[in-house]
């Protein structure tokens, strides 16, 4: 039996929405969208649906870019060694492969360090550290997305002559380095979260880097005028789409413009990891081709080998080294997704035999593999939609994980009220990393399982289907669609809206299909016109299916053979009249 979800239709003001119909010219549909996500000025309605890239704000609104800027500038002139540290993930990967690409155009002398994950730890450590100046001992360091907690690593580097700038979206979780250089709205900038804390790191290296050329300008620099900031796009895009930050904003601006240029990539290592992941296909790319399918080779090697590898290929200037790279991260993810598979059976069976009734799941296993288990807790997530945690043995007294959340809770308050059992954590309010030592994990999930209840009991979340309107089937055009797709790129806090559609049945019977039976195609009618569906994953419900039911849908368009046409996905369904 499917699980049942509770439909809830999506408020807005009419009065609102009838103005945004009238004059923007859009369907009255897509104007109560709008208004119920909180664009109900005219002229933001219209900024939102247009997203240009002039709408991209001034650089210098973050705190302690512009004086960022001014060290690293300095570094230039004064031709020092720069060092830059980025994490093992896609955020950090691509961040140091924009910030490498940045300086070396401007013939800074920079090399790039990313932490091998099992010798080495998470981030800004001490491990990586003393590699890089065993190495090279530089004059400057700049950490991207690590370093805002590393306040022991960063002393150690000032005693050796050394400056830091950290450019991190990362919550602190414990005392800063004192008169630290620090570029993170999330940690110095509380008024302005909501609009510049949402950035990924990738994010901010983007505003770094338009704040950067703004300078050379004012320096007369010619460099800054030949440098392709549109350019770099590729990556802000995917990076921002990787780390799941709120596609509102400047981030919706990046994703759009990024995605035109991963369509059509210029940069070689880019051009050889899409050809790798999305082969060929007809219809433009989406940010769901990109978390799918592009991001998970990125991640792949910093699971299970080294993260170098996809930076050296975002940075190839040879087109045949690129593309071997790309089917080395291609074969790496083949590798993560066996050994992902088969942890996520076993912690499957975990929460249905031993937590089946709790509203939180924390698991550990010391043979699981720690490269993988953060998609492990966000498969369990997805699926039992409930907050998980997923821990591994790292060291000999320590487990060590990674925790993602549920939509409406925060991740990291949960965790802060747990602190006191954890050796180290820190993270987004969707997904974190966390250590403890291993004779805490009991008293950790207890703790943990308080929390979310009490979490829950507030805001009555887990199991809301939002119904952004109701339609009938001959609402469903080309007309409409053409307007729709002004609110993509879809993602965290844009969701693509879910239709209701009331009294609906199959025109002919539905066709399964896929290597597990597991899909279905249909033709679903009002009685008046029919329109063709595909059911993912929800082959094993049709037993339950009436006859006649309301069916909650997404509107998608389909491409083959050249031609495009429109597709309904059906996400959920129940007996025809039911409020």
């Amino acid at each position: 039996m499917k699980k049942q979800l509770r439909w809830k239709e999506t408020t807005c003001d009419e009065e609102t929405a009838n103005r945004l119909h009238r004059l923007l010219r859009i369907p009255l549909v897509m104007a109560k969208i709008l208004s119920s996500r909180g664009l109900r000025d005219p002229q933001a309605a219209r900024l939102f649906v247009e997203s240009r890239l002039s709408q991209l704000d001034d650089p210098f609104k973050i705190l302690n870019l512009q004086k960022a800027v001014a060290r690293v500038w300095q570094a230039m002139v004064r031709r020092e060694r720069v060092s830059i540290f980025g994490d093992y993930d896609a955020d950090g990967i691509t961040s140091t492969a924009l910030m490498v690409h940045l300086l070396s155009h401007f013939g800074i002398d920079v090399r790039y360090f990313v932490p091998r994950r099992f010798e080495e730890g998470y981030g800004l450590s001490r491990n990586v550290v003393e590699r890089a100046y065993a190495e090279n001992r530089p004059n400057l360091v700049i950490a991207l997305d690590c370093g805002t907690n590393s306040t022991e690593e960063i002393e150690w580097m000032r005693a050796q002559g050394t400056d830091v700038v950290i450019i991190d979206h990362h919550r602190a979780t414990r005392e800063l380095a004192p008169n630290l250089l620090l570029v993170n709205p999330n940690v110095n900038q509380e008024d302005c979260r909501t609009t510049l804390g949402i950035f990924c790191t990738a994010g901010l290296v983007f505003k770094f880097s338009h704040g950067f050329l703004k300078h050379g300008r004012q320096c007369r620099d010619p460099r800054a005028a030949s440098y392709n900031l549109k350019g770099q796009l590729d990556l802000v895009a995917l990076a921002t789409i990787a780390d799941v930050v709120p596609l509102v904003g400047e981030n919706r601006i990046f994703v759009k413009y990024g995605l035109k240029e991963l369509q059509q990539p210029k940069r070689i290592g880019t051009r050889a990891i899409v050809r790798q992941a999305i082969r060929e296909q007809e219809q433009p790319l989406m940010a769901s081709d990109i978390s799918f399918k592009v991001c998970p080779r990125i991640n792949a090697s910093g699971r299970i080998a080294d993260a170098s590898l996809p930076v050296e290929m975002f940075l190839s200037k040879d087109e045949e080294a690129a593309d071997h790279m790309a089917a080395e991260l291609s074969k790496m993810n083949e590798e993560r997704q066996r050994i992902e598979s088969e942890i996520t059976r076993e912690a499957s069976q975990m929460v249905e035999t031993q937590y089946p009734d709790c509203n939180s799941i924390v698991l550990y296993n010391d043979a699981w593999h720690t490269g993988v288990i953060g998609i492990v807790a966000g498969k369990l997530m997805q699926r039992y939609r409930k907050p998980c945690v997923v821990l591994s043995r790292e060291e000999s007294d320590m487990a060590k994980g990674s925790g993602r959340c549920v939509s409406g809770l925060n991740l990291v308050d949960l965790l802060s009220k747990c602190s006191h059992l954890l050796g180290s954590w820190g993270g987004h309010p969707l997904a974190a990393g966390i250590g403890m030592p291993r004779e805490n994990v009991d008293r950790f999930r207890d703790a943990f399982e308080v929390r979310v209840t009490e979490a829950l009991k507030i805001i009555d979340a887990g199991n809301d289907l939002e119904i952004a309107a109701w339609i009938n089937v001959a609402d469903i055009h080309e007309t409409l669609m053409r307007h729709m797709r002004q609110l993509e790129p879809y993602g965290q806090e844009n969701q693509q809206p879910i239709f209701g559609i009331r009294g609906a049945s199959f025109a002919t019977p539905p066709h399964i299909f896929g290597n597990c039976q597991q899909h279905f195609n249909f033709m679903l009618t009002d009685g008046r016109r029919s329109i063709h569906g595909v059911a993912w994953h929800q082959a094993e419900n049709l037993k339950d299916m009436p006859e006649i039911f309301d069916a909650a849908v997404r509107l998608n368009t389909s491409y083959w053979n050249g031609s495009r046409g429109i597709q309904l996905e059906l996400v959920d369904f129940r007996p025809a009249g039911r409020t």
